[in-house]
């Protein structure tokens, strides 16, 4: 055994991140009011996710999809037994009846986070991580008619997406604890057999913390066109605070204006705006720090970024057309106040749309599909 311990001092995120970060191969087997759950891990990618939770298995499911008829999960099934469960059964498909090995590893990839995903409501319950080599052999040994990805999936995405959806969940006050009653397991296509136990191996060094996958090319150079955004913000309200704490505020409060003047209401004019850019950027850089680190959360951290962008604009327009009202005359034309909300909106417009572009690239299904791709691409293991 590699790692051992209770979910509720070493969250699943955590784990997958340590396994990702490690590289390791093997089994983490879950145990949490009478559920199980194993996902399988493959040069640190996740190649299987199977849990009592789960009832309908992955050929039912297929056949739902349109991707085989029961037919051939019927001939693959009895040709898989005749020749001694010697290959997966998405191996048989594909190379037998001519099956759309895509098709497949859509559906396998869909199941697999659906599976890894359920898990992250599992507050209490064991946990343990064996350490060894998951071959196609060995997860036939594990069960025959389960399917392996062609590429697996990263852990850092799912830890992502599955803490995403936990707090979604918890925000909308849906999260309720799943029955502890377990269900037959969705792990399997012939009801009547037991899945083989995996044959232990020596026990291999401890997990390394300080290694880490590589993020790809497009979250690396995402990353650092909103850290060159931040950072010129950065730049720009630290040039207002300088402005506005280098002057002499008797001289500034002495001064005639129109209106009578204080020194609270010249920062609301003149210092607020500085040190929100200044706040909301440093958030930004940080935020994108973290999502190019692929930290557990780091993709929410940066949509709120995003977000907050967003608002700061929309503060600092709103102040500008503030100042363009105050400058008015008593008797000032509709046109002039025209010009000043045309301008509002013409400058939030403009100076919105990086914020804008980077929030729909986050939610984008191109940018699911970046991070679903591993650190690693593992060798040895042969798809479906």
């Amino acid at each position: 055994m590699s790692l051992v311990g209770n979910i509720e001092d070493l969250g699943l995120g955590e784990i997958m991140q340590i396994v990702s970060m490690s590289r390791k191969s093997g089994v983490l087997s879950l145990k949490s009011r009478g559920r199980e759950a194993r996902i399988v891990f493959h040069n640190g990618q996740v190649t299987r996710a199977s849990s009592t939770m789960f009832q309908q298995n992955m050929g039912e499911l297929l056949i739902r999809r349109g991707v085989i008829d029961r037919g051939t999960l019927n001939r693959a099934l009895s040709a898989q037994a005749d020749e001694g469960y010697r290959q997966l059964l998405g191996t048989i498909m594909v190379e037998r009846f001519e099956v759309s090995a895509e098709a497949i590893d859509a559906v396998v990839r869909e199941q697999i986070e659906r599976v890894v995903y359920s898990l992250f409501t599992w507050t209490s319950g064991t946990f343990v991580f064996e350490m060894q080599e998951v071959t196609e052999g060995v997860a036939i040994r594990i069960d025959p008619v389960q399917f392996m990805p062609i590429q697996g999936l990263n852990p850092q995405f799912l830890a992502m997406e599955g803490s995403r959806i936990l707090d979604e969940k918890r925000h909308r006050g849906e999260l309720v604890e799943e029955p502890e009653a377990p269900v037959v397991s969705a792990g399997s296509a012939n009801p009547g057999r037991e899945p083989a136990k995996i044959p232990a191996t020596p026990e291999p060094p401890a997990l390394a913390l300080g290694e880490r996958g590589a993020a790809s090319e497009t979250v690396e150079i995402t990353a650092w066109l909103v850290m060159a955004v931040g950072g010129a913000a950065l730049l720009y309200g630290i040039a207002g605070l300088m402005k506005y704490y280098g002057r002499d505020w008797q001289t500034v409060l002495s001064e005639p204006y129109l209106v009578p003047v204080t020194k609270f209401s010249v920062f609301i004019d003149l210092g607020f705006i500085p040190w929100t850019i200044t706040l909301a950027s440093i958030y930004l850089l940080w935020a994108a720090y973290q999502f190019w680190k692929l930290r557990e959360g780091s993709l929410n951290r940066l949509i709120e970024g995003a977000w907050s962008g967003i608002a700061v604009v929309v503060v600092y327009e709103v102040f500008e057309f503030r100042q363009w009202v105050k400058l008015a005359s008593s008797n000032a034309a509709f046109s002039y106040y025209a010009i000043g909300v045309v301008g509002l909106i013409f400058g939030t417009a403009l100076l919105s749309t990086p914020f804008a572009g980077l929030l729909l690239c986050l939610k984008s299904d191109w940018m699911s599909r970046e991070l679903r791709k591993p650190c690693l691409v593992p060798s040895g293991a042969r798809p479906l």
